[in-house]
């Protein structure tokens, strides 16, 4: 993993060109610490920063080229299937290669396959290759948007690109005008969706897509795959048969993300996701296996003493930490500065602070994050079921018991008047606009109020929830369940949980790898039927079932506990639930 930058110079006249892709690249020293690479070409400057993970030789070194010198790369990320594609390349077209990296393999798929070698790579990525003949950039994204990749074409047509926001907006070129829409959305959803960012002129290149830059034009991104596509055809295997099949599937998953020439631990929270990848990697890990977790001082917070059980249960030597009230405030300003746009999960900072744990003992982690995505996990599923029983009741009587609940919060984590607060607000819309209202921090008109009565057109008019119907449109025809889920793995997924994951680890250089969202698991989760990944009210159903095979009862049967910091204590919540309190203050620090 690693991070990358670059930029084109169609007439070849840029004097500049060359030192602000250094200039970039060196910034991101954090995302890669041990090699850094820069190429110039006649129209196009290429940086990388190199986490050495495989083949840890100059060989692995970027940008790269191979043999004749038409195309060159700059890459983030991991392929897990490298291996098997290296051999079909060179069993089929006989092929050499000079290194043992994933990073040559990839080149030389897209030299032979062009575009169509993205849906290929088993992993998680961020590419940009250069063809020297055609005069062509090519960017491309994993399929669930792992790792990330900012742009801004300018109105010449040259464009720059960089893994990190804050980096790319080191080039003077690039506008600074803030996107009203995008902190609109911030202030909505406490994130930014994809294609937006804070800048307005900035993109992001969305997930499974891949986008095309030449003199004469940019093409308009294109996706290459549509997990939609994978929830329409079931399995007609019976629950036993599934169960097996996700062990396996999860298993060969695993053992994928194990493959590295530097240590690899795991994240672990004691919780049933993180807990089974541990168990599987225990299968596969030869010597000690490192695990870590953090916790709180107040209990309701604190998921340490749950990590340490099945740490000890599994085997594993475990490393641990309390993020306490004394540095609190230097915890919450230093996670939220770790992150290139306004951010407010505030499960960042335990994130960046078992980062920080983690990276002094290894360089790779594995995590749990996907599970609640694939087989149903959240509490938002089970109000989505409830919504169809509270929806003929009265808007007017929903609206006074909710006026009734206090909006403040307590030392209890996700306490009951935030959840009845938020349900009863968003059991008054239909049920794609009420799952959308879930996780809503600010209301149309408390959006209003807090950036100005100037800004009521706009505020209704950019509503996040118009990207949402986009997706529950791809979703048409599936079942009220597989149409949440996939809506979720469309935004929340890519634009909440993995950026949470790629920033706080890649703040600390250390990698991070998610086996539930390996794309075989992926789309074989999504073939099951909704009614056995969630059996009437109980989450999970089918994968609790499936890891009661490698995991304790203590484990499985414990209640679903977010991985959230007690911020309405260390901040205090001026009359608001610490989750919009948290979205104000991030609001504050980063845009006031």
């Amino acid at each position: 993993m690693c991070g990358i930058a670059g930029k084109t110079d169609w007439n070849g006249s840029d004097s500049s060109r060359s030192a602000v892709v250094r200039e970039i690249t060196r910034s991101l020293s954090h995302r890669g610490p041990d090699f850094e690479g820069v190429l110039d070409l006649e129209n196009v400057s290429l940086g990388h920063r190199r986490l050495s993970i495989i083949d840890l030789s100059e060989k692995g070194n970027q940008p790269m080229t191979v043999p004749g010198g038409r195309h060159f790369i700059a890459y983030n990320g991991e392929v897990y299937n490298f291996p098997m594609l290296r051999e079909m390349l060179e069993k089929e077209s006989g092929i050499s290669f000079f290194s043992h990296s994933d990073t040559e393999v990839i080149l030389q798929c897209y030299a032979k396959y062009g575009a169509n070698c993205f849906e290929m790579f088993n992993g998680m990525f961020a590419i940009a290759i250069w063809d020297e003949e055609k005069k062509e950039l090519i960017l491309a994204r994993d399929r669930f948007g792992k790792k990330p990749l900012y742009y801004y074409v300018s109105g010449s047509g040259n464009v720059v690109f960089a893994s990190e926001l804050t980096s790319l907006m080191l080039d003077s070129s690039v506008p600074k005008t803030i996107s009203p829409e995008g902190i609109n959305c911030f202030l909505a959803l406490g994130y930014i969706l994809s294609p937006m960012s804070l800048y307005r002129d900035v993109r992001k290149l969305e997930p499974a897509s891949y986008i095309r830059f030449s003199r004469d034009k940019t093409t308009a991104p294109v996706r290459y795959w549509n997990f939609s596509d994978a929830f329409r055809t079931k399995t007609n295997e019976n629950e036993e048969e599934i169960a097996e099949h996700i062990l396996e599937l999860l298993g060969e998953s695993v053992k994928r993300r194990m493959i590295s020439d530097v240590p690899v631990g795991a994240f672990l929270s004691g919780g049933i996701d993180s807990s089974s990848v541990v168990a599987m990697m225990k299968k596969f890990h030869t010597g000690e296996l490192h695990t870590f977790s953090v916790g709180f001082q107040s209990e309701s917070y604190n998921e340490l003493p749950d990590a340490e059980r099945i740490s000890s249960w599994i085997g594993t030597v475990h490393h641990s930490m309390i993020c306490n009230r004394d540095n609190s405030i230097e915890a919450v300003n230093g996670s939220i500065d770790a992150f290139d746009e306004p951010f407010a999960d505030n499960s960042l900072i335990p994130m960046v602070e078992v980062s920080g744990l983690a990276s002094k003992y290894v360089k790779v982690v594995l995590s749990g994050d996907g599970a609640d995505e694939m087989f149903a996990g959240y509490i938002t599923y089970k109000a989505d079921k409830y919504h169809a029983f509270a929806r003929p009741v009265p808007n007017a009587l929903k609206k006074l018991v909710s006026s009734l609940l206090s909006s403040s919060g307590n030392s209890k984590k996700l306490n009951w008047q935030y959840k009845q607060r938020q349900f009863l607000n968003g059991a008054m819309h239909d049920a794609d606009r009420a799952h959308f209202m879930w996780r809503q921090y600010f209301t149309p008109e408390e959006r209003v109020a807090i950036l100005g009565r100037e800004n009521e057109q706009l505020v209704f008019d950019t509503d996040p929830f118009r990207i949402f119907r986009k997706f529950y449109d791809e979703a048409e025809g599936l079942s009220a369940l597989d149409r949440n889920l996939y809506v979720d793995c469309m935004t929340w997924l890519p634009d909440d949980i993995l950026v949470k994951v790629d920033r706080s680890a890649m703040h600390w250089g250390l990698e991070a790898r998610s086996p539930y969202l390996d794309p075989e698991l992926a789309c074989y989760a999504a073939s099951i039927p909704a009614e056995l990944k969630m059996k009437g009210f109980e989450t999970k159903y089918i994968l609790r079932k499936a890891l009661r095979k490698i995991l304790p009862g203590f484990v499985l049967d414990k209640k679903k506990s977010g991985f959230n910091a007690p911020v309405g204590s260390w901040l205090g919540t001026n009359g608001m639930d610490e989750f919009r309190t948290f979205n104000k203050y991030v609001y504050d620090r980063k845009l006031r």
